[in-house]
């Protein structure tokens, strides 16, 4: 299975890409965000270049599991994705992944596809764990 991890923002959408029979996760370009049209346009190509099965997009909720306030913004741009898409496209906690990204990379314009790395190997874990990679 073909992976796409996003960690969606205003400015920028950090990529990460993992083939599962390989099971590496590798952190791809940033999309900086000149505006949603043309970063949906570049996450399309890259659907599509790729063969990307699904996309994992990272949830931002609050430490106590509450909205936060760019969750509507993320969940909107997700809704727009869909439209342009034909895969599945899957939510996932990406709690405190930008600070673990910030504490792994010196360069901030690695943070968000760190950040999207994290999450796509935690998506990973969790569904290995649970028997539901595949599904």
């Amino acid at each position: 299975m073909r992976l796409l991890g996003l960690d969606v923002g205003k400015s920028r959408i950090g990529v990460a890409f993992c083939d599962t029979s390989v099971g590496i996760v590798f952190p791809r370009n940033v999309i900086n965000v000149k505006s949603e049209e043309k970063a949906i346009e570049e996450i399309t190509k890259i659907v599509e270049q790729d063969r990307i099965d699904k996309i994992i997009v990272g949830l931002p909720l609050n430490f106590n599991s509450t909205r936060s306030h760019i969750q509507s913004y993320v969940e909107n741009f997700v809704n727009l994705l869909k439209k342009k898409v034909k895969v599945e496209i899957e939510f996932f906690d990406e709690r405190f992944t930008t600070k673990i990204a910030s504490m792994m990379s010196s360069n901030s314009k690695n943070v968000d596809s760190i950040a999207a790395k994290i999450i796509l190997e935690d998506y990973i874990k969790f569904k290995s764990q649970s028997g539901d990679l595949y599904s």
